[in-house]
């Protein structure tokens, strides 16, 4: 699993580097983003192959960000997990393409098994 690039999307810096240092001790590479547009540039300039992506932030939420990137074909198979703390964007989130939705706070063993199960997802 190790060399997997992932995208870390969430406003909250403590937040970040807590699934950053997850993501690290189990090799992954992870980049940050504080917000939708800096996700967008943050894809722009690395190679990703998941992204996890808080929907409650400043700019463009993850809400917005997921309706974009949906539309771009460069993007569409690309996982995403939505990382929130309202159970009741789930619906929303998964009708808009999201692969999946983990409930913060963040459980670093549920976000490693989605991750893996996403990366090994025929």
């Amino acid at each position: 699993m190790s060399n997997k690039k992932v995208l870390v999307v969430d406003d909250d810096p403590i937040n970040r580097k807590l699934i950053v240092k997850i993501l690290s001790k189990k090799g992954f590479e992870a980049i940050e983003a504080g917000n939708g547009v800096e996700a967008f540039t943050a894809l722009e300039n690395n190679d990703v192959d998941l992204i996890l992506l808080d929907i409650v932030m400043p700019v463009m939420d993850g809400i917005e960000f997921l309706k974009e990137i949906k539309t771009k074909p460069a993007y569409i198979n690309l996982p995403i997990v939505i990382l929130t703390t309202d159970d009741s964007k789930k619906m929303e989130a998964k009708d808009l393409g999201a692969d999946d939705v983990i409930i913060k706070p963040v459980s670093a063993i549920e976000l490693l098994e989605t991750i893996e199960r996403l990366f090994n997802k025929p």
